[in-house]
């Protein structure tokens, strides 16, 4: 199975200018690219929600749930922007990695059951949840 995803990685993926450019960084990776059949449901759902148009690609890290999912999009019409989303199961340190690179969070919420963090830095927005073991980074870069 290919490497888990770092931080560094993830924040080069994500600031992609391009599909194309994104696309790349993401193949060298070694994941599965993930075929519109897994990407349908998502583009569906973000299109209801959002409006306008949005280009998508996503991938996968292995077989089973939680090994890691990268998703990049760029999204047109009222509410454009590009942003990246990485879920993935028990990911040693990367809350600490994410602190390390944007400093303190603007905001952080933990309960029993998980956390919340959001870093807000000019026009990047980059939010952390962890539910029990289950995790999700999504940075968002508004137009």
């Amino acid at each position: 199975m290919p490497s888990t995803l770092t931080v560094a990685q993830l924040l080069d993926i994500c600031g992609s200018s391009t599909m194309s450019e994104a696309t790349t960084k993401g193949d060298a990776l070694g994941w599965e690219r993930m075929n519109d059949e897994h990407v349908g449901e998502w583009r569906a759902g973000f299109l209801a929600h959002n409006g306008g148009s949005v280009d998508v690609i996503r991938w996968r890290r292995g077989e089973k749930q939680g090994d890691g999912i990268l998703s990049f999009w760029i999204a047109k019409g009222p509410n454009g922007h590009k942003a990246c989303s990485y879920s993935v199961t028990n990911p040693a340190g990367l809350l600490d990695a994410l602190t390390q690179r944007f400093g303190p969070p603007s905001s952080l919420d933990k309960m029993d059951f998980g956390s919340v963090v959001y870093w807000k830095h000019r026009a990047t927005e980059v939010s952390f949840s962890q539910v029990g073991s289950s995790t999700g980074v999504t940075i968002a870069y508004k137009d």
